[in-house]
């Protein structure tokens, strides 16, 4: 673990640690509607991903296990006991790193909106090519947050006008780093190529997506779970990729009687 960075970390709430693993571009802000659910009954770390928030900035190529190898170091060094994990869109890539590299540090796992590498998985790429993310990237900060929220990203998310407030401030608050997205990009590209030996996992796993995720459709969800040997799947209907957010009591809920049902595996 040569390549790993100091991450900045949130914590807050009471109990067995959990830890929250952002996606794409995006600081931990992400998460907070998640973290308020679980605070009540778990102490939630969410770590900025390097590059990203108030992490440090890396300028040499990075992929997702290095990633995965600047989380490992907070759960060794910071916590020091096994942790309930989660992860959304990208940062279930780095989950699922977790699950193969450290199973003895991780009692349960859930993983949301996300996919996995390999020719059985459709990847996001086949929507943004390297010069569209270029192209789309040279948007202002203002209109690429807009952008972001879409109907052809998120469907669904007009329905829910508190989530689409949440993530059009906090996208407008928090603009991503162009170094940073181009780099989670190639990394995300190289995993897509390289698949896990998910069939080894013997660690609980909650897959959980939105009915109407146009960035990895549920048959990537569906076929994750069954590679999973303990995988279970959730389909949250009326939602799209941001089903964490549009439907945050709903997903921490289920992510609540997950982790608690898996409270004693270590």
């Amino acid at each position: 673990m040569e390549n790993t960075l100091p991450l900045y970390y949130w914590k807050s709430g009471t109990g067995p640690p959990v830890v929250g693993i952002t996606g794409f571009g995006c600081a931990h802000w992400l998460l907070r509607p998640l973290a308020a659910q679980l605070e009540p009954q778990f102490t939630v770390w969410l770590a900025d991903n390097r590059g990203t928030g108030r992490s440090p900035q890396d300028d040499t190529p990075f992929d997702i296990e290095d990633m995965a190898a600047d989380i490992l170091t907070i759960i060794r060094n910071k916590i020091g006991e096994p942790v309930h994990l989660f992860g959304v869109s990208m940062g279930g890539f780095i989950v699922q790193h977790l699950l193969t590299m450290a199973p003895d540090v991780i009692r349960a796992a859930t993983i949301l909106c996300s996919t996995s590498g390999g020719p059985h998985f459709r990847p996001l790429f086949l929507y943004w090519s390297l010069q569209q993310m270029q192209k789309v990237l040279q948007m202002s900060p203002d209109a690429y947050a807009r952008w972001i929220l879409e109907p052809a990203v998120s469907p669904k998310l007009a329905s829910y006008p508190e989530a689409y407030d949440f993530m059009l401030q906090h996208r407008l608050a928090h603009p991503e780093n162009l170094h940073t997205v181009l780099a989670q990009y190639h990394a995300m590209s190289r995993f897509f190529h390289k698949p896990l030996d998910l069939k080894a996992v013997q660690t609980p796993v909650l897959i959980a997506c939105g009915e109407q995720d146009p960035v990895f459709p549920i048959a990537n969800s569906q076929l994750l779970a069954r590679m999973l040997p303990n995988g279970k799947l959730i389909i949250f209907p009326d939602t799209d990729h941001l089903f964490f957010v549009e439907k945050s009591k709903e997903v921490g809920q289920a992510m609540l009687e997950f982790f608690t049902q898996h409270g004693n595996n270590a």
